[in-house]
């Protein structure tokens, strides 16, 4: 069910996952991940990726029902009564309300087993949580991800995996979704706390249904009075649960960072495991090769898109960013279905009669054209897109104007999360949330001058590596006026090949 959720930036934390000894994030519309190689941006951007996979699934899928059985058990008589009073008199009220969404204040009674129900559910989702995350990973249990220290004092590590929010209308600051020893099969009883929930749920319209249906409960329709609770309580749980997590609820893709590569080969990459699962049964110890579920599930995209560009069809007018985004490659691209359904990728410079392969074009234009496809086809507001280096083959001039076009797909409701190496990218990130501080008067003669980012829509965090291999540290990186970027260290670099360059200069002379 839909929901419109009251809920502030989520906050997740891990401890000694992979890389990482301890890191504490939000999720932002627009996420920046920043630092030296081998500090685990790709990894926490995975684990974002793997929530959003396993939230929306657990959206999609029927919630257990027998646990709402359960808690209804411990009621009386007299108090489902009560709450079959309060489903009708609830539904002539909404019956008058025609907005889009609404609030409903929940009594104790529906509230104290709409949160036990929702705890029930959320305990029982551990296990396909920690499948997710190794399906994500490509990895056979989760212990691999783990973080093994040689310091004796810190060995029994513990990897841990928190997601809380901030609700309004809560009296806690933070409500802890999630909270799971990842290397562990089962969670300490204090290790998921949920503190005080809302009373005000946020619902859709659509819920009218459920109330609708009481009007068929005669006097001898105790079953299905029970049935009519059980169905509303599920819904309201969901609802909880949506208003908590959005938005891990909803869709979620990612372009890993050797996406052009991919691109190129999927034909054969894919006809690779085609010839080596059937030859498996002849060869029992050729061990079957592993994909990550990010990459298979890149490729898995790049098969379907010949199935979204035969639903909307390839009109250049339907997706505004995705023809914006195509002015920076001074072309369009294209997929073109073959006799069987499979994709091929085509370009067509601006002002040429014919088309291109994509193999055959520009690195540029290959490392942009997933994201002008999956804008196109796939990505909706609401939903977030995982960039993997986006700076890729860019010059810096284009990174500038790739990151401007990604700002606008965050204005334009879509939630973005980068890993960058680039010091252009993070100058014109701090350009834009500077300008957001002026006013539109005065933007008069600025290139770009619509495109801003409030401070509160952008978060850069810094992977620092511990000492002696402790493992990095996640921080956020504050932007810093004087200097006009993130607080990201580049400098320290451009001034290190400097002084380098002086001392030689200085040698030379010195000759």
């Amino acid at each position: 069910m839909a929901t419109t959720p009251d809920s502030q930036n989520l906050e997740l934390s891990v401890t000694d996952f992979g890389p990482i000894a301890k890191g504490k994030i939000d999720l932002r519309p627009l996420t920046v991940f920043v630092g030296p190689s081998n500090t685990g941006k790709s990894y926490l951007a995975i684990l974002v990726y793997a929530m959003h996979k396993f939230f929306s699934q657990l959206f999609r899928r029927p919630m257990r029902r027998f646990l709402v059985e359960e808690h209804l058990s411990d009621l009386s008589e007299d108090e489902i009564t009560n709450i079959l009073s309060w489903m009708q008199e609830t539904q002539s009220n909404l019956e008058i309300r025609r907005e889009k969404f609404f609030s409903i204040e929940l009594p104790k009674s529906i509230a104290t087993i709409v949160h036990s129900f929702f705890l029930s559910n959320i305990r029982h989702s551990e296990d396909d949580l920690r499948n997710e995350i190794v399906r994500c990973f490509g990895v056979d249990k989760v212990e691999d991800l783990v973080r093994h220290s040689i310091d004796k004092k810190i060995r029994n590590v513990q990897t841990r995996l928190s997601l809380c929010s901030s609700l309004v209308g809560t009296r806690s600051k933070n409500l802890f979704l999630y909270n799971v020893a990842l290397n562990k099969q089962k969670t300490n009883k204090d290790s998921s706390v949920l503190n005080t929930l809302p009373m005000q749920v946020s619902v859709d319209p659509n819920i009218l249904s459920y109330f609708q249906r009481l009007n068929e409960i005669d006097e001898e329709g105790e079953q299905f009075a029970k049935w009519a609770v059980i169905e509303l309580l599920t819904e309201f749980s969901k609802a909880v649960l949506s208003n908590i997590v959005a938005p891990l609820s909803r869709p979620a893709y990612y372009l890993p960072a050797d996406r052009a590569g991919v691109m190129h080969a999927h034909q054969v990459a894919v006809r690779g495991l085609i010839a080596s699962a059937s030859r498996t049964a002849l060869q029992r110890d050729s061990p079957m090769p592993v994909l990550s579920g990010v990459l298979g599930d890149f490729l898995e995209q790049l098969v379907s898109l010949t199935s979204f560009s035969s639903m909307h069809g390839e009109s250049q007018d339907d997706s505004p960013l995705a023809l914006h985004m195509e002015q920076l490659l001074q072309g369009t691209v294209r997929v073109e279905r073959s006799q069987i359904d499979y994709p091929s990728f085509v370009y067509r410079p601006a002002n040429w009669k014919r088309d291109l392969p994509l193999m055959n074009a520009s690195s540029m234009v290959s490392e942009l054209a997933p994201v002008v496809l999956y804008l196109r086809h796939m990505v909706q507001p609401g939903d977030l897109l995982i960039i993997e280096e986006p700076e890729s083959h860019l010059h810096p001039a284009m990174q500038v104007e790739f990151i401007r076009q990604l700002a606008v797909a965050v204005k334009s409701g879509i939630r973005i999360l980068i890993t960058t190496h680039s010091e252009w990218v993070l100058e014109e990130l701090a350009n834009l949330v500077r300008l957001s501080e002026l006013p539109a008067e005065r933007r008069v003669g600025i290139d770009d001058s619509d495109v801003a980012l409030s401070p509160d829509e952008v978060g850069a965090w810094f992977f620092e590596r511990g000492p002696k291999n402790s493992g990095s540290v996640v921080r956020e990186m504050p932007l810093d006026v004087e200097s006009g970027t993130f607080s990201s260290g580049f400098g320290l670099i451009t001034e290190g090949l400097y002084n380098r360059w002086a001392e030689i200069s200085n040698r030379i002379e010195e000759e």
